[in-house]
């Protein structure tokens, strides 16, 4: 990705009125919040329903800082890409940074601590085994399996008839 994507990325974030991209945000009128601890809050528009605390700034304003940090991450070989949510419950496989399917964590028996483990074998399966993408395209609703074929005929040689 190029340092001007970054930077159009960021301010895009920056702009929205979503906070699931923010690290501290004014406490106004607007911004609907719940107390579940001594000193820390959950807002209630916030989809990583992470926690956070009330600060002051220098000028008296108050904010919400967020005080759990939530982060994913993503292994990539060649075109495909294997990237972890933030409960790290989930690993969605894409090509091409199109998701193709979701590997869940009660249906495939990986925890929290195993997940980078888990992607890293996913990856290597990708690479070494033909097969295994004709069962991931497969196992797709036709709809998808017709969306994706068509996006990336590429992937034509390994579909598996059902």
């Amino acid at each position: 990705m190029s340092d001007l994507d970054k930077i159009l990325i960021n301010l895009s974030k920056n702009r929205r009125g979503d906070i699931s991209s923010k690290q501290s945000i004014p406490l106004q009128d607007g911004v609907r919040i719940k107390k579940v601890a001594f000193d820390m809050y959950k807002v209630l528009s916030d989809h990583y329903d992470g926690l956070w605390t009330i600060s002051e700034d220098d000028a008296g304003q108050k904010h919400l800082i967020r005080a759990s940090n939530p982060t994913f991450s993503t292994e990539e070989e060649g075109d495909w890409s294997a990237t972890s949510d933030y409960d790290m419950n989930n690993i969605t496989l894409a090509y091409k940074k199109v998701p193709i399917y979701r590997f869940c964590s009660d249906d495939f028996g990986f925890s929290g601590e195993d997940i980078f483990t888990f992607k890293s074998a996913l990856l290597d399966r990708v690479r070494s085994d033909s097969d295994f993408i004709g069962e991931v395209l497969s196992d797709q609703p036709q709809q998808k399996v017709a969306a994706i074929l068509e996006t990336f005929p590429e992937l034509k040689d390994f579909k598996k008839a059902k």
